[in-house]
């Protein structure tokens, strides 16, 4: 899933009355990338419904982005990438290694 898609929620706000009168109704609205603000006089004590499925997808992602920063921000580690990006090229260019589904097919 985009980027795009998974920052850019759908939110309905309900009071905390609203939704202690029609708790089942508003739990069922929360379904995929739709949230559920729940609104309160202090915006900290403001809380979120969400749904499992899109709060570990958007879990996954970070965890994703943390390690591609990790990884970008050791420059020994970045440089040896970029060295061995080069002879990947041209290795794959000579059919000296072998693709994705050749190196992974269940046999």
């Amino acid at each position: 899933m985009s980027a795009q898609f998974l920052t850019h929620p759908k939110k309905i706000r309900v009071n905390r009355a609203k939704l202690r009168q029609h708790l089942r109704g508003t739990l069922d609205q929360v379904k995929g990338r739709t949230i559920v603000e729940i609104a309160a006089l202090d915006e900290k004590d403001e809380k979120l419904l969400i749904d499992k499925g899109y709060f570990d997808e958007l879990i996954g992602n970070l965890r994703a982005v943390m390690e591609t920063l990790e990884i970008a921000t050791d420059q020994k580690l970045f440089d040896q990438i970029l060295r061995a990006s080069e002879t990947l090229r041209e290795d794959t260019r000579r059919g000296k290694l072998h693709s994705f589904e050749e190196a992974f097919r269940e046999k």
